[in-house]
């Protein structure tokens, strides 16, 4: 077995990109996929990450190598902190643009925008017409923050004028791309069920898919909560839930397409190709790997991340978030019967279809055994002239011998 050098061409080949969806407060999604990556295939962060919104938030956090433990935690605080007030994230008290931009100013290291550059991507929409623009390179760490500031800012929720990006005035990304491929080898990540690489599966037997800003949707009850939840924060709890689910649905992924393995074959395999096959990162004869996978098949998240999770489990309630929680209720319910209706109607459709294809069958059957008979009747009657024919034939040679006999 022999090792060589990839050439440059071959090397992009089996580079793999990811993607982060806008998603508002439930980014704790991609934080629990982060610290799976990070901790099963921390390789795949080597490369470009491309973010919208939230999005955009996780990845930079994930490139710049943040404990996910920390960023966890900062989330829920800013999670208890719009809950805190009695309008939760619309209260005039409470400024989401600002305490985010507060935030990156205290923890980007000084050289974030020079380990970042070239590798994130943030997605963001151009104010004066709408038109998306992902920009990747970033002059100072104020460059970045901007370009940050401009991606999560919701015309509204977050202020009234948006912010600038090297002159520009820019809103999140989330209103023109959603959810940015770089290329086919993209994986995308999204909290909203439906055709993602990456996202939540919800059980539902009426699969009808939507399309917002470049994310797939399914039309479920479930999905329709997660984008209230988007701009209102669910509790403590189901923020927990989500963040679990994220390493969860990552670990699976993982796992079904064969990205996990130990750190020295990651490393080796991104810069090396073993033998002419297409190169993987998982190696069958290295027993690390072998470890690894085997880890990730019983492995939960990190004890750390759990325990920030569990800290945070209860929280303050608002009373604008019980409101919410009582006023989604006439909302959820129509989307439950719809969703209960159109399962109904799919399944009396099926039942429709195969008794109408049973009943063009038994016809076409049908059809062709009464033409088989009629052409069978048709061929006995064909014979039944011909015999008399034949022996009227015969009786006549038979006169015309005895006549030349009589003759003779």
């Amino acid at each position: 077995m022999t090792i060589q050098q990839v050439p440059q061409e071959l090397n992009k080949i089996s580079n793999i990109s990811l993607s982060f969806a806008g998603c508002g407060f439930l980014g704790i999604y991609h934080v629990g996929v982060g610290t799976c990556f990070k901790k099963f295939a921390s390789h795949l962060l080597l490369q470009n990450i491309v973010g919208a919104s939230a999005g955009a938030l996780v990845a930079t956090l994930l490139l710049l190598d943040l404990p996910m433990d920390f960023v966890a935690s900062e989330f829920f605080k800013i999670v208890a902190a719009a809950r805190n007030h009695s309008l939760g994230p619309f209260s005039p008290a409470f400024d989401i643009q600002k305490v985010l931009i507060n935030r990156l100013h205290t923890y980007l290291p000084e050289n974030a925008h020079k380990t970042v550059t070239g590798r994130i991507h943030i997605s963001l929409t151009r104010i004066f017409d709408g038109k998306n623009i992902v920009v990747s390179q970033f002059n100072s760490r104020e460059d970045l923050i901007d370009a940050l500031a401009c991606s999560f800012f919701i015309p509204g929720f977050s202020g009234i004028l948006p912010p600038k990006f090297h002159g520009v005035r820019y809103m999140d990304g989330a209103f023109s791309d959603n959810l940015v491929a770089l290329d086919d080898h993209t994986v995308t990540v999204s909290p909203f069920c439906g055709e993602t690489d990456i996202c939540p599966r919800d059980e539902t037997e009426f699969k009808f898919h939507i399309s917002l800003s470049n994310t797939s949707m399914e039309l479920t009850t479930s999905n329709v909560s997660r984008l209230l939840h988007a701009l209102i924060p669910p509790s403590p709890k189901e923020l927990s839930d989500l963040c679990q689910k994220g390493y969860n649905d990552a670990l699976n992924y993982l796992q079904s397409n064969n990205l996990i393995a130990c750190n020295s074959c990651s490393v080796i395999q991104h810069n090396f190709i073993i033998s002419k096959e297409p190169p993987t990162h998982y190696d069958p004869e290295c027993g690390r790997c072998t470890e690894s996978r085997e880890e990730s098949m019983h492995e939960s998240m990190p004890e750390q991340v759990l325990n920030i999770l569990s800290t945070h489990l209860e929280g303050p309630n608002c009373a604008m978030i019980k409101f919410f929680n009582t006023m989604a209720i006439p909302l959820l319910i129509p989307c439950s019967l719809a969703n209960f209706f159109l399962v109904k109607i799919s399944k009396a459709t099926n039942s429709i279809y195969e008794f109408r294809r049973s009943v063009t069958e038994n016809l076409h059957q049908k059809f062709i055994s009464a033409l088989r008979e009629l052409k069978a009747s048709d061929q006995h009657e064909d014979n039944d002239s011909e015999d008399p024919i034949s022996s009227h034939s015969s009786s006549d040679d038979g006169f015309s011998e005895d006549c030349d006999h009589g003759c003779m």
